[in-house]
């Protein structure tokens, strides 16, 4: 099985907003701990979609995934 979505650039780029956004998360988790997880949540969502998106070679299926991508954000 080959993971194409590992080379696409909304995947590279997307891990590296949800790694800053999990910083700021990480900094400010005392202050509400159940929005931090639900963002944390959302963060998964926008990697996982991309990557779940990809894993058919339609490029219409593909869209759709990265709309719910989108939405997560």
């Amino acid at each position: 099985m080959r993971f194409r979505f590992k080379n696409f650039k909304v995947y590279q780029d997307s891990k590296e907003f949800c790694k800053s956004c999990r910083d700021i998360v990480e900094k400010n988790r005392c202050r509400d701990e159940e929005l931090a997880s639900q963002i944390e949540r959302a963060l998964n969502s926008i990697v996982l979609n991309i990557a779940e998106g990809s894993v058919d070679d339609s490029d219409t299926e593909f869209a759709r995934f990265l709309g719910i991508s989108i939405r997560s954000v």
